[in-house]
C-alpha cells in the first residue's frame, strides 16, 4: 500500500486510537483496521486519477512487489551487510504521492463519519463526546491535498521525472464549504 496508519496519528489527520505499536490495544486494532480498508478501497482510484491508467497499474504493481519482499525477507537481517539502494523512479514517485494520498483518504473517512451502515440503512453512532459536523475539515484536507497534488504536478512537468504523468482535474480543483 502506498501508506499505512501512521500518517493518521499525528498533526492535522489525526484519528484517535491509531497505533503501530506491537501490542495494540483492541480499540486500536479496530480503528487500524478501519483505516486499512479505506487505503485498499481509495488507493486504485487515487492513483488512476493523479497519474493516469497506465502508470497507476504500473505503480500498483511496484508495490505488491515490495510488500511481497518486505514479507519474504527474513527478520533476523545482517545490519553491516545492508546497503542503501538507490531509490528507482517509482520509488519517488510513491514518495511524492504519500502525503496527498493520506490527505484524499482522511478526506474520505470524514465523510462517512458519524454513521454506520447496517442491514436496515444508516444509523447514527452514539458515543459520550459530542459530534460536530466536518464540514470544515473534509475543505481544509481537500484543500491541503490539493496544494500538495499542484506541487506534484510541478515535480511531474520539471525534467526530474521520469514519467508522463496524467492528473485529473478534480484533484487541482479546491473546494469550499458551499459546494461551490
Amino acid at each position: 500500500m502506498l501508506i499505512d496508519v501512521s500518517y493518521f496519528m499525528s498533526g492535522p489527520r489525526h484519528i484517535e486510537n491509531v497505533s503501530v505499536a506491537e501490542m495494540p490495544s483492541p480499540q486500536s486494532l479496530a480503528v487500524n483496521e478501519v483505516i486499512n480498508g479505506y487505503i485498499k478501497a481509495f488507493q486504485p482510484e487515487f492513483l488512476r486519477n493523479v497519474v493516469g491508467v497506465t502508470l497507476s497499474q504500473a505503480i500498483t504493481d511496484y508495490l505488491e512487489l515490495i510488500e511481497r519482499e518486505k514479507e519474504d525477507s527474513s527478520d533476523e537481517v545482517d545490519i553491516s551487510e545492508e546497503k542503501e539502494a538507490p531509490q528507482s523512479g517509482y520509488a519517488v514517485l510513491c514518495e511524492k504521492l504519500c502525503e496527498p494520498f493520506a490527505d484524499y483518504v482522511f478526506y474520505h473517512i470524514l465523510r462517512d463519519a458519524n454513521t454506520q451502515a447496517t442491514i436496515t440503512g444508516l444509523v447514527r453512532l452514539k458515543c459520550a463526546n459530542e459530534y460536530v459536523a466536518p464540514l470544515k475539515r473534509q475543505v481544509s484536507t481537500w484543500n491541503s491535498m490539493v496544494e500538495k497534488n499542484k506541487q506534484f504536478v510541478e515535480w511531474a512537468m520539471s525534467n526530474d521525472c521520469p514519467f508522463d504523468v496524467q492528473i485529473t482535474k478534480n484533484l487541482l480543483t479546491p473546494i469550499n464549504a458551499f459546494n461551490l
